[in-house]
């Protein structure tokens, strides 16, 4: 059950298509830099590497994104059972 747990939490932080597909990440927001009132962090990165061409950001973006879900996945796994009967 933990690894399809996990796998559905990391698949929701990454849901582009339903936040782009309706939204678009609109209506802007002047306070942060390309991104939209509605955008997460993936679709912010879209943003940035498509219509702004700002790679240096975007590559921060995917590794903190990438970050967050390594490490929540690492914290969420290591205490399961199974982990734990593992490790025996």
């Amino acid at each position: 059950m933990a690894p399809t747990l996990i796998q559905q939490f990391v698949g929701n932080i990454n849901n582009f298509n339903v936040i782009y597909l309706l939204t678009g990440g609109l209506p802007s927001n002047s306070h942060y830099y390309a991104a939209g009132e509605t955008d997460l962090l993936v679709t912010w990165l879209y943003k940035l590497t498509v219509d702004n061409a700002d790679y240096n950001l975007a590559s921060a973006i995917g590794i903190v994104t990438f970050s967050i879900s390594a490490v929540l996945s690492v914290l969420v796994y290591t205490r399961t059972n199974s982990y734990k009967q593992g490790a025996n």
